[in-house]
């Protein structure tokens, strides 16, 4: 069991989840967390996401902290941030559209005394033929460039020491997701892994699932085998 925990919380244009997190997050924390910690990135949003986010804040100044884009920088710059804001002695993160409960986390707690990092992997998902398809175009990809399994959800458990061990992250997209558990495994992280669910979105809709989206990722992978080899 752990008992010191920072949740980032991503968020672009989710005014209308973001509450429902927000609440879910504070009362799991409480329950079980001695010192713990939310930072809230709020990705250049174009609605009332920053001021829910700076309200969540002014309620709970020594826990909540947020990071405000002044424009969308995307998924993987609004985690490293986060990530960089982390003081907690392990880090995770959740999206603000309430597709992951918190509560999730309890099953990762079993395994910190002998891991790093714990992972997860979506038991099923089910988001429509359109996302499975470009799921399984992904995954497929990651293997062929970097030569490791892609289906890893951004929804892991690490220690914050892991961060400085990996080193500066350089995905934009969400790829980062990839990026961060590659190199650490590399690096020599013990890990385990569970099996998480996906909860339908409360409001509004992905924005992730599109193929300049995909483009863009595939870019950051090959950048990714680029760096490893010049490395070698």
């Amino acid at each position: 069991m752990i008992d010191s925990l920072s949740i980032v919380i991503m968020a672009f244009d989710e005014e209308e989840n973001l509450p429902v997190q927000m609440e879910r997050t504070v009362a799991f924390l409480s329950e079980h967390m001695r010192d713990w910690q939310i930072v809230v990135v709020d990705d250049g949003s174009r609605d009332r996401t920053g001021e829910v986010a700076d309200a969540w804040a002014a309620r709970h100044p020594e826990h909540v902290d947020v990071v405000h884009h002044p424009t969308n920088r995307g998924m993987g710059v609004a985690i490293r941030n986060g990530y960089a804001a982390a003081r907690c002695d392990w880090v995770t993160q959740l999206p603000a559209d309430c597709q992951v409960d918190p509560r999730v986390f309890l099953r990762f707690f079993p395994h910190v005394p002998e891991a790093d990092i714990v992972l997860s992997v979506y038991r099923q998902r089910d988001d429509g033929l359109k996302r499975a398809v470009m799921s399984k175009g992904f995954q497929l990809l990651v293997r062929l460039l970097i030569g490791q399994r892609g289906d890893t959800t951004g929804t892991m458990l690490f220690r914050r020491d892991l961060l400085e061990r990996v080193g500066p992250l350089h995905s934009d997209s969400f790829f980062v997701n990839l990026e961060f558990p590659i190199r650490a495994l590399r690096s020599g992280a013990r890990h385990a892994m569970v099996e998480i669910e996906a909860q339908p979105r409360l409001h509004g809709h992905s924005k992730v699932d599109n193929l300049r989206r995909i483009r863009h990722v595939a870019r950051e992978a090959l950048a990714m085998r680029r760096r490893e080899r010049a490395a070698r």
